[in-house]
């Protein structure tokens, strides 16, 4: 069952929100862990088992952890007391003596953050990568000339592993440095990791951001429950009506057996960066929404990408909670790290200051697109695309200053709308190469559609006719295009900076039920659903 089927919205969700709202306050979190099984379950009993595993690691690791700084700082109260006089050591051998503790201590609760961390990524690895390692082992022995061949294991993956494996190695992190108190109940920890709405696709939502409102157990307040079912169906709308019936044309286009055109291959990118965006940001609306009506404020995972002017600021409008991720707890550590220090030590009077800057964003960009690339899955065209990424940014950084000084020749800012429009077009370049490449069923394919936009280009195909034989006929384009015409309006009225939430809650409820079910009929009139449809999964549920 997937936010997006009947069954959910009718049925499910009201049957979690009356038992939800029956309970009392202090109990109302058992409603939404109940409900998180229940909706875990219609995927899989038996690998429930692994984000229960999750759970109990980190729930123990976060408990241990805590408990190892108590004990720190009972021991450096107790030094602190034995030498209050003054009469038994020196300052400096006390001194001494708190360090040698503080250290020991540190050394402990590395080691225990290290085996939780190495616990779950040491499950996430056999059953995600493990296949794709021997893959390539035996394409390497297949090179040198042995016949040996190791066999493929037959594995399910669990639902969300990704995603929940993420936010308990964020928990476990966030206590060790601090930043939130470890939480006593191991079934909360359970609620954390498998909450309904996030589970399935994110968004990584922080144990600081989410566990107040995740656990408070306020009562169903009317307005957030028609502003979560209004984003439920702006999500389902983007999912079925304009991402599904997409899907045939992406399909078609990618079939290298056709031999694509160059600009077949162009649409190819397009179309899929398209249809990604409607399932992904859909199934974002759908989870924010089921979030909303229980009160959960869960982090908002897009920001109108499309209107990013280089290649991070897309970053920072794409999977959002992704990149937050990645920069907490992969950026931040290696940019402070002793590697890190050495170089900035190293490198301030041999280089130039920008050479230095460059190098050691170098050092911490690197491993963080080794790992976005990583995680999208076991494959080559996932991992290239990280690291299409990385260079794309290093070049931006690089040349940055260069762009900067011309801007000022011609006497122009970022600012000028003309030179904002040249910026917004050069990074959907980019996003396009980009998504091609993510698309690719392999890499060398990848490569060959990429070499094709440049030898052959018809741009007539887009309008002559083709685009009829993608799977799609004039209907399915007209209102692919329309309901794109929506949503583009609604992103620049976001990007104005309007809060289109807010401006709803000022309108009569009429009109917010109107709205709502305007919504539904477009979904039950131009979705694609029923006898006949092929479901499409949502993308990212596979990572």
């Amino acid at each position: 069952m997937l936010y997006y089927k009947l069954a959910f919205g009718v049925l499910f969700l009201p049957a979690i929100m009356i038992l939800y709202q029956i309970i009392p306050k202090k109990f109302r979190w058992v409603a939404l862990l109940l409900g998180s099984m229940a909706f875990y379950s219609t995927f899989s009993v038996k690998l429930f088992i692994y984000p229960v595993f999750a759970a109990v690691i980190t729930y123990a690791a976060g408990i241990w952890l805590e408990k190892l700084d108590k004990k720190k700082s009972e021991t450096l109260k107790t030094v602190a007391a034995e030498n209050a006089d003054g009469t038994q050591k020196s300052k400096e051998d006390i001194k001494k003596e708190k360090n040698e503790i503080k250290t020991g201590y540190t050394r402990k609760s590395r080691a225990v953050l290290g085996l939780g961390v190495a616990a779950l990524l040491l499950v996430l690895l056999y059953l995600k990568y493990s296949n794709f390692f021997i893959e390539n082992i035996n394409n390497i022995l297949e090179a040198s000339g042995s016949e040996k061949q190791f066999s493929l294991k037959d594995i399910l993956l669990p639902l969300g592993i990704s995603f929940y494996t993420m936010q308990a190695i964020g928990y476990m992190a966030d206590v060790y440095w601090k930043k939130v108190g470890a939480e006593k109940n191991p079934l909360k920890m359970l609620l954390f990791l498998t909450f309904f709405p996030t589970v399935v696709e994110g968004p990584i939502a922080s144990y600081t951001d989410i566990h107040k409102s995740l656990f408070a157990g306020e009562p169903l307040d009317p307005d957030n429950v028609i502003q979560g079912y209004i984003r439920l169906c702006w999500g389902i709308m983007k999912k079925l009506v304009i991402a599904d019936r997409l899907f045939p044309a992406v399909n078609i286009l990618f079939d290298m057996e056709r031999d694509p055109h160059g600009a077949e291959v162009f649409a190819a990118a397009v179309l899929f960066t398209v249809m990604e965006y409607m399932d992904f940001s859909g199934c974002m609306d759908m989870v924010i929404g089921c979030g909303r009506i229980f009160g959960v404020k869960l982090p908002e995972n897009f920001k109108q990408p499309f209107f990013a002017r280089n290649a991070s600021e897309f970053w920072r409008r794409w999977h959002i909670s992704l990149g937050v991720w990645f920069k907490t707890y992969i950026f931040y550590p290696v940019s402070m790290s002793t590697l890190a220090k050495k170089w900035g030590k190293f490198s301030k009077d041999r280089v130039g200051k920008h050479t230095s800057k460059m190098v050691a964003s170098a050092m911490a960009l690197l491993p963080v697109w080794l790992c976005n690339g990583l995680w999208h899955g076991p494959k080559w065209t996932y991992i290239f695309y990280g690291i299409f990424y990385f260079v794309v940014i290093m070049i931006e950084l690089i040349f940055e200053p260069l762009g900067d000084k011309l801007l000022e020749k011609m006497k122009l800012t970022r600012e000028n709308k003309a030179v904002d429009i040249i910026r917004i077009l050069r990074t959907w370049v980019v996003i396009f190469a980009g998504e091609l490449f993510f698309r690719a069923d392999t890499l060398t394919d990848g490569f060959k559609m990429f070499k094709k936009m440049f030898s052959g280009f018809s741009p007539a195909i887009l309008w002559n006719g083709t685009a009829l034989l993608w799977g799609l006929d004039k209907a399915d384009w007209i209102v692919v295009l329309a309901c794109l015409l929506i949503v583009i309006t609604v992103n620049v009225i976001r990007e104005k900076g309007t809060d289109v939430s807010a401006c709803l809650l000022q309108k009569p409820l009429v009109l917010r039920w109107a709205l709502t079910f305007g919504l539904i009929f477009i979904i039950l009139i131009f979705g694609l659903y029923g006898p006949g449809y092929q479901e499409v999964d949502l993308i990212y549920a596979g990572f």
